[in-house]
C-alpha cells in the first residue's frame, strides 16, 4: 500500500508550499504491507520524525498529513539537495505561486511538469 506523507503550508499568502515525501531519490513513493494497520503507520510515522496530523485511507493510498510546525526539515534530505541517481529518501518542496494555482492552465501544466504520480498530488488538488 503507498503511502504518501504530505504538509500543505499556506502561511504566506503569496505561496502555497506543498511537502511530499519520496524514497529512492524522489524516483518513489513510500509503501507499507497492504495488511498494515492504521495504529502500525502511525507508529512507523511517529518513530521516523513524522509529527501527524492526520492520517485516511482513500483508494487504498494512505495520506498522512503532517505538521508543518513540528516537522525538523533539517533531519531529512531535501530534493535539491541529493545527486541524480541517489537512493536517499527525501522531501521534495513545491512553491507554487497562490495566485495562479486557481488558473486551471497554469495548474494542468505545473502538476505534469512535477512528475509525480497523481496519487502523490491529491492532497494538493483537493482535500483527501
Amino acid at each position: 500500500m503507498i503511502l504518501v506523507p504530505y504538509f500543505r503550508d499556506t502561511s504566506n499568502p503569496n505561496w502555497t508550499k506543498y511537502g511530499v515525501f519520496l524514497c529512492d531519490g524522489g524516483s518513489s513513493l513510500w509503501s507499507v504491507d497492504d495488511k498494515a494497520t492504521l495504529a502500525s503507520v502511525k507508529k512507523l510515522l511517529k518513530e521516523n520524525d513524522f509529527p501527524l496530523l492526520n492520517l485516511k485511507k482513500v483508494d487504498g493510498v494512505l495520506y498522512a498529513e503532517i505538521d508543518t510546525t513540528k516537522l525538523n526539515l533539517k533531519k531529512f534530505y531535501l530534493w535539491s539537495e541529493v545527486p541524480l541517481g541517489s537512493d536517499q529518501d527525501l522531501w521534495r518542496i513545491l512553491d507554487i505561486p497562490t495566485a495562479l494555482w486557481s488558473c486551471p492552465v497554469f495548474n494542468e501544466h505545473y502538476i505534469k511538469e512535477t512528475g509525480l504520480p497523481m496519487c502523490a498530488l491529491k492532497p494538493l488538488i483537493s482535500t483527501v
